[in-house]
C-alpha cells in the first residue's frame, strides 16, 4: 500500500502525531527520549560487563555510582543485603552532584534484625518491602534505612526503596534519596540497574560459596598423608593429592591426565586385570597390594564415583605405602631362616674346617694332596664367614656405647687391610680431621662397617689402572661426623643404587660377594642413629659416606674446657 498523505508517513516514521506547527518540537523530545533509552541500556550494559565475581558488594556499588550519575540526580545511595536474617549495610555513599563521577564513602556498620517485634516496629517501610517485594518511594521523609546507619536527621524530598531480587526471593535493598524529586520515567530505570545489581551480587555470592568450598575441600585433600588419585573412565589422572605428587616427584601439570597404568607401573598397555574396570563394572569398593615401577608396595583402595544420576564418573584411589612393613616382614622370615640355616650349616663346617687345619699341619707342601686340603679349609673359612654375616643379618644385636674417637677407628680398620691394599698396587690415602670430637658407639661394630666399605672399593679399583682410595673424615655443621671412603673405580649403575643395601643383593662376579656386606653395614650405622650414604657415577668411581651423631653430652665438655682455657 502506498501512502499518499504526507503528514501520515512522517507520523508511521518518526512515531509523532503532531501538528505542523509543534512537529519539530514534539521530534525533538522523541529524538531525546530514544537518545536516553538508548544511553539507559548501555549503562546497564556496561554494568554487567564491568562487574566480576572476584568484586566485593562496596566495589560493585562504587562501579556503578559513576555510571549512574549519569542519568539519575541524586544525593545518596545505600546498599544493604539480606545475610542470617539481618539486614547488613555494604556500602553508603553521598553523591557528588558537580562532579559526575565523584562520591564520598561513608562508615555506615549497620544490621537489622528481621524477626525481632521492636525492630519491625521501628521499620515498618522495609518490612513492607520485604512483603510486597516491590519498589516504595517516599516524599519529604528521612531514610528509613539510612537514618540507623548515619545518624542522619535530614529530609529528603524523596527516598526510594529497591527490593533485590533473585527468583522472587529478596537478597537486599538499594536506597537512592535525594533533594530533589525522581522523575517517574527514571523509575523504570532504577529497577533495571536493581534487577542487574540482583544479579551481579547473587553471582558474587555463588561465587565465592563455591570458592570456599573449593578451598575446604583442597585444604582437606591435601592433608590426607596418604595417595589420593582420582581417575576417570579411561584411567587418565584426574585429581591428585600433595603426597601423590610428592610420591611420583613430577609437578602436577605433568602428572595430569597421564594414564594411571603407565603412571603407576610403567606399562604402555592396560593392567589386566583392571582394578578400575573392576569397581566399575561392580560398583563396589575393590583392594589389591603390588609393587609400582619405583620399587614401592601400594595398599591400594579403589572406590567408585558417580555423578547425581548414578552414572559412572570415574574412580578414586586411595593408596597407603607399606613398602617399610612389607620389606620388614620378607626381613623378619629371611633372618628367621638365615638364623636357622647358619645354625645347622655352622656344625658340619667346624668339623671340616678342623679336620683340614689337622690335616695340614701333618701334610708336606711337596705332597701332591696339600693344595686340596689347603684349598677345603679356604672354603670352608670362606663358608664360615658367610655363615658369621648371616647370624649378624638375623639377629639385632645389643651393642655395648661409648665415647669413641672415629679417628681411632678408621686407623684400626687401615691397619687390618693396608696390606691387601698396597699388595694390589692401590694408593691408599687418608685425611682424617684432627680434634674431631667422640661419638657414641661401639668401636668393633663400626670398625666393621669400614672394613666393608674399603673391601668393596678395592674389589671397585681392582681392574684400573691408577686405583686409588682415600678415606676421609670430617664434621657436618649439624652436629655430625662423616667418614668418606671414596674410590675411583667402574662406580655403579642408577638403577642397582635403589638396591644395594638389599640383603643378598650383589653386583659383584660370581664367588666375590654374598650381598650381605652393605645390608648389614647399614643396619649397624641405624643401631648408632646414622646412615650411610652414596654418590656413584659409572666409570668414575663412587663415595660411600658414613654419618653418624656426635655424642653431643661430651661435645659440650669439650666446648667448656675450651672456654675456660
Amino acid at each position: 500500500m502506498i501512502i499518499k498523505n504526507k503528514s501520515i508517513l512522517i507520523e508511521k516514521l518518526t512515531g509523532v502525531h503532531s501538528s505542523k506547527k509543534s512537529y519539530y518540537v514534539e521530534l525533538k523530545q522523541k529524538i531525546k527520549e530514544t537518545t536516553k533509552r538508548n544511553t539507559q541500556l548501555d549503562i546497564i550494559n556496561q554494568l554487567a560487563k564491568s562487574i566480576g565475581v572476584d568484586m566485593s558488594p562496596r566495589e560493585i556499588v562504587e562501579n556503578m555510582i559513576p555510571k549512574l550519575q549519569t542519568l539519575v540526580r541524586f544525593d545518596r545511595l545505600g546498599l544493604y543485603v539480606v545475610e542470617e536474617n539481618k539486614l547488613v549495610s555494604r556500602g553508603h555513599f553521598l553523591a557528588d552532584n558537580k562532579n559526575s563521577s565523584g562520591y564520598t564513602a561513608l562508615d555506615s556498620p549497620l544490621e537489622i534484625p528481621l524477626f525481632l517485634p521492636k525492630q519491625k516496629e521501628l521499620n515498618r517501610s522495609i518490612w513492607q518491602l520485604l512483603r510486597e517485594k516491590k519498589p516504595l518511594l517516599f516524599q519529604n521523609v528521612s531514610h528509613p534505612i539510612s537514618q540507623l546507619a548515619v545518624k542522619e536527621q535530614k529530609r529528603y524530598a524523596a527516598v526510594l526503596l529497591i527490593p533485590l531480587l533473585v527468583k522472587e526471593k529478596v537478597i537486599g535493598v538499594l536506597e537512592i534519596a535525594g533533594t530533589k524529586p525522581f522523575n517517574e520515567d527514571d523509575l523504570p530505570f532504577l529497577e533495571q540497574v536493581a534487577d542487574q545489581l540482583a544479579v551481579c551480587l547473587e553471582n558474587v555470592r555463588l561465587y565465592h560459596e563455591v570458592w570456599r568450598h573449593k578451598q575446604e575441600w583442597e585444604i582437606t585433600f591435601s592433608a590426607v598423608t596418604d595417595l589420593l588419585v582420582f581417575i576417570d573412565k579411561n584411567c587418565e589422572i584426574r585429581r591428585l593429592n600433595k603426597s601423590a605428587i610428592d610420591f611420583f616427584t613430577l609437578p602436577e601439570k605433568k602428572l595430569l591426565g597421564r594414564k594411571c597404568y603407565h603412571l603407576f607401573f610403567g606399562r604402555d598397555t592396560k593392567c589386566n586385570p583392571c582394578l578400575a574396570d573392576q569397581v566399575l563394572q561392580t560398583g563396589k569398593t575393590a583392594y589389591q597390594q603390588c609393587r609400582t615401577r619405583f620399587n614401592r608396595v601400594l595398599d591400594i583402595f579403589a572406590y567408585p564415583a558417580y555423578t547425581e544420576k548414578e552414572e559412572p564418573y570415574g574412580v578414586t584411589y586411595y593408596a597407603k605405602d607399606v613398602t617399610r612393613f612389607v620389606d620388614s616382614i620378607k626381613f623378619v622370615s629371611l633372618g628367621e631362616m638365615s638364623a636357622g640355616v647358619a645354625h645347622e650349616l655352622n656344625s658340619p663346617l667346624t668339623a671340616i674346617v678342623g679336620n683340614a687345619q689337622l690335616l695340614l699341619r701333618e701334610t708336606p707342601p711337596s705332597d701332591p694332596h696339600y693344595q686340596l686340603i689347603k684349598d677345603i679349609n679356604n672354603c670352608g673359612m670362606r663358608c664360615q664367614r658367610i655363615i658369621q654375616n648371616l647370624l649378624t643379618f638375623s639377629r639385632q644385636e645389643e651393642y655395648t656405647f661409648e665415647p669413641v674417637q672415629i679417628n681411632d677407628v678408621v686407623e684400626s680398620a687401615l691397619s687390618l687391610i693396608q696390606y691387601q691394599v698396597e699388595k694390589s698396587k692401590i694408593k691408599l690415602t687418608r685425611r682424617l680431621q684432627p680434634d674431631l670430637p667422640p661419638i657414641l658407639g661401639n668401636a668393633h661394630s663400626l670398625e666393621q662397617i669400614l672394613i666393608n666399605l674399603l673391601l668393596n672399593a678395592k674389589d671397585a679399583v681392582e681392574q684400573k689402572e691408577n686405583a686409588e682410595i682415600s678415606i676421609a673424615t670430617m664434621i657436618r655443621p649439624e652436629n655430625f661426623i662423616t667418614v668418606e671412603v671414596r674410590d675411583n673405580g667402574c662406580g655403579i649403575e642408577p638403577g642397582h643404587i635403589p638396591h644395594i643395601f638389599d640383603p643378598f643383593y650383589t653386583t659383584k662376579k660370581v664367588g666375590k660377594g654374598t650381598g650381605l656386606g652393605l645390608s648389614v653395614s647399614l643396619g649397624i650405622a641405624q643401631s648408632h642413629g646414622g646412615i650411610i650414604d652414596v654418590e656413584s657415577s659409572p666409570g668414575e668411581g663412587s663415595c660411600f659416606s658414613l654419618i653418624l651423631p656426635i655424642n653431643k653430652d661430651n661435645h659440650h665438655e669439650d666446648d667448656d674446657k675450651e672456654t675456660e682455657k
